[in-house]
This record gives C-alpha cells, structure tokens and sequence, in this order.
C-alpha cells in the first residue's frame, strides 16, 4: 500500500507555507486561500486553513531512503529544525520493521517523523536534500474503537496488521505505507502527546477501490488508485 494524498487542517497557513517551501523544499502544487498542498515525492502533503478556534495536531511520516538518516539529521539542524531527543537519544529504531526514524515538529506542533526503512531498496548516493522525502509513509489515524476501526479498514481495504496489539495500536499497512490507528488514550511515541480526532482526508493505492468514513466523518479514507 502506498499514501498518495494527505490532507489535513492547519491554524498557522502561512507559517506552514513558509515551512514546508523554504525549510523543507517542497514544491507547493497548490496555493489558494484556504488551502496548500506540496508534492513529497510520489505523494501530496495538503492542507486547509481550519476554521474552529481548535488547533489540530497530526502524526506524520515520510520515507525517506534507507541509507540517508544521518545526513537527514544536520540537514534539519542546519534549517533551524530541532529533533526530538529522548534520554539522550535522537533516532529510534523499530526493529519489527527493520526501520530507523528521527521525529521533529512543524508550526502546528505536528509530529513529522523521518523513517528509513531497510527492507526497501532504495538507497541513493546523493547528498541529501528535499528530494529524499520519496513519500508519505505513515499518518496517524487516533480513533475511540481500534479493534471496530481496523475492521473496518482492513475489510474495506484488504489491508494487513503490521504489527501491533490491534487492540490500542493497529498499524495497517507495510513498510510502503501504513495506516497508523491508535487509540486516542495512548500517548504519541516517542513525545508521550495524547492524540486527539481532526478533520483528515487520505488516499491509498495499492488497495481494493472504496471509500470509508470513520469517526462520525471526520476522517474519509479512498482507495484503489493503481
């Protein structure tokens, strides 16, 4: 499976724009008033200026190639980008996935993360740059029902649990793309943020063609695109 569109809310619009063009380097492939998208590699990364008072925060991932992690990490410090450390450490490994990540933060206090997955065959030697985010490789989904959600999912998807107890945590998905359900009492890792339920939009590929809407239609899920 793999993520081709994101699209999410935002209360900063023009500090994300900011971010994600001059810092990260994306190419913008949309700027209206209301809403930005930017091209992340074979996937679309957008967003929606949020018209509540509440200030959503997401979870997301992109891939980046198995061999570029440590030039990953100056190459943010060099654009002002602080990573995430915890007890002194600054990447995580996920050794069920034979992967490696580093997490950062963006304006809207979204938790980006940087994984590098050493199952793929993608390594490059070229010096790392804006290029090497090859794709949208996880986005958060926190739900009130995990085992319900991914049911649904998995059923209209044909999706597979990668992992997880499928009880609090179900990762849906592979090492392409997944489909983070989470129960929205259990803490983001590694900030410990509890998540919380924000209006998202995805598309996969890769998958059975439908569409789903899960948690009273916030969240809208399609899928089948070759």
């Amino acid at each position: 499976m793999k993520i081709s569109e994101v699209i999410l809310c935002t209360h900063q619009f023009e500090a994300m724009k900011t971010f994600y063009t001059s810092l990260i380097g994306l190419d913008v492939l949309e700027d209206q008033p209301s809403q930005l998208s930017f091209r992340a590699g074979e996937s679309i990364l957008a967003f929606r200026k949020n018209s509540s008072t509440e200030k959503p925060f997401y979870h997301i991932a992109f891939t980046i190639p198995t061999n570029k992690l440590e030039e990953a990490k100056p190459w943010l410090n060099e654009r002002g980008i602080s990573l995430f450390s915890k007890d002194g450490l600054d990447e995580f490994p996920f050794d069920s996935w034979n992967a490696t990540a580093i997490y950062f933060y963006d304006p809207d206090g979204n938790l980006i993360e940087f994984i590098a997955h050493h199952t793929l065959d993608n390594a490059t030697p070229d010096t790392f740059g804006p290029k090497h985010l090859l794709r949208i490789s996880e986005i958060g989904l926190p739900v009130e029902d995990v085992p319900e959600a991914a049911r649904k999912l998995i059923d209209a998807f044909q999706l597979s649990l990668w992992g997880g107890d499928g009880q609090q945590f179900a990762p849906l998905g592979d090492a392409e793309g997944v489909l983070i359900v989470v129960d929205k009492q259990r803490p983001w890792f590694p900030d410990g943020r509890s998540p919380d339920i924000f209006d998202t939009k995805v598309s996969i590929k890769g998958t059975d063609s439908a569409n789903l809407f899960l948690q009273n239609g916030l969240y809208e899920l399609s899928g089948g695109e070759v």
